[in-house]
């Protein structure tokens, strides 16, 4: 751990909200948790969560005894544009969790691990922005990028430009022959990006060099 995050670890641990929330993955023997979440749009500091997906990896294999399916209830009207994607009605979501009850079974869920996603930046600026205003804090877990893990083995592959460039969550499924279903469902991406960095670990890739902290 740096010095720059272990002075930020002793700053947050301040706060009795994030130490019931948080602790420090094992990175010797780690347990990942691929995680998703459906959002009424792109804006991480106004758009809402509808779903959330997560699934842990543990032994570098998918535990399917540890999953996570959430249905959040937002506080604005869907946008019509956005359920042309992700496809979740209002009226899916009428027994719906409150945003801090879904934020919550997330954080007690992916506790110990570290995250993992495609875009996950996004991710994790949507759940920090109801963390600190929920609790005080930011979500503090270091994570993997799998588009980044992706590149680090298509460099040392030592392939050309026009093919490190940037691909799709469903490209680069195509590429190693994962199937892809329930596409733009908060747990079917998760479930994929779990696949998907098994298999580039699996071809090579190194995902500490890719780690995030």
């Amino acid at each position: 751990m740096g010095i720059l995050r272990r002075l930020k670890l002793k700053f947050l641990s301040k706060n009795e909200n994030f130490r019931r929330f948080y602790s420090e993955p094992d990175f010797e023997n780690p347990v990942f948790c691929s995680f998703d979440l459906e959002t009424t749009g792109l804006n991480p500091k106004e758009d809402e969560v509808l779903s959330i997906g997560a699934i842990k990896i543990v032994d570098y294999k998918v535990d399917f005894s540890q999953k996570l399916k959430v249905l959040v209830k937002p506080e604005r009207e869907i946008p019509k544009e956005s359920i042309l994607i992700h496809g979740i009605r209002e009226s899916e979501l009428e027994n719906a969790l409150s945003p801090k009850e879904a934020i919550e079974l997330f954080l007690n869920f992916a506790k110990g691990t570290i995250l993992i996603g495609y875009f996950v930046q996004f991710d994790i600026a949507v759940i920090s922005r109801y963390t600190k205003n929920f609790w005080g804090f930011p979500l503090f877990h270091p994570f993997v990028e799998v588009g980044n893990l992706y590149r680090q083995r298509i460099k040392s592959r030592y392939l050309s430009h026009r093919e490190s460039g940037e691909k799709s969550l469903d490209e680069m499924a195509k590429e190693f022959s994962i199937s892809i279903e329930d596409r733009h469902d908060a747990y079917g991406d998760s479930l994929l990006t779990a696949f998907l960095f098994l298999t580039l670990v699996k071809k090579g890739a190194e995902w500490k060099k890719a780690l995030h902290q």
